[in-house]
């Protein structure tokens, strides 16, 4: 099992393998989770916005218009009785 160092600025030294394994590149972001007892910490790569947007695309049916005035899609709503 690889193992990351701590070095003396408190920085992580990810070995060269896991970082090619999960994909990641310099300059990438990662979320920090920490377990409730504080005993095990997890590293997950937050997406670009490309990422995302390539993602939530799976959802929108084709030719549907993008969104660009959420104020006016809630004055075209019909009052909730």
């Amino acid at each position: 099992m690889p193992t990351a160092t701590l070095s003396s600025r408190g920085q992580l030294v990810i070995p060269a393998g896991v970082r090619e394994l999960v994909g990641w590149r310099p300059g990438d972001q990662a979320s920090v989770i920490v377990s409730p007892d504080a005993t095990e910490v997890s590293l997950r790569r937050k997406e670009t916005l490309d990422e995302m947007a390539d993602r939530l695309s799976r959802y929108v049916r084709p030719g549907t218009e993008p969104l660009l005035d959420v104020h006016g899609l809630y004055q075209m709503r019909e009052p909730r009785a």
